[in-house]
């Protein structure tokens, strides 16, 4: 699944109208619309949690590419 912010996740990098910990705001700043979610979880320090309460919030989705079968929320992620 390929992860890419919504316009909601787009305005709150903008206004921080959403409380994020920093982790989950990282996370949501390097959500490009070209990384799957292995590679994020591997390569930037974010977990599941993370991705998932992002996902949760709206402030993410999941590409209209994107893999079949698939949730738009991913039950709960797992780090590989």
């Amino acid at each position: 699944m390929i992860p890419v912010k919504t316009p909601a996740g787009q305005q709150v990098l903008k206004d921080r109208s959403v409380p994020l910990t920093l982790r989950q705001r990282a996370a949501l700043i390097v959500i490009d619309g070209r990384r799957t979610l292995t590679e994020l979880l591997q390569g930037s320090g974010v977990t599941a949690e993370d991705l998932q309460h992002l996902f949760q919030l709206g402030l993410v989705a999941e590409t209209a590419g994107g893999a079949g079968g698939e949730s738009t929320v991913p039950a709960p992620l797992r780090r590989s």
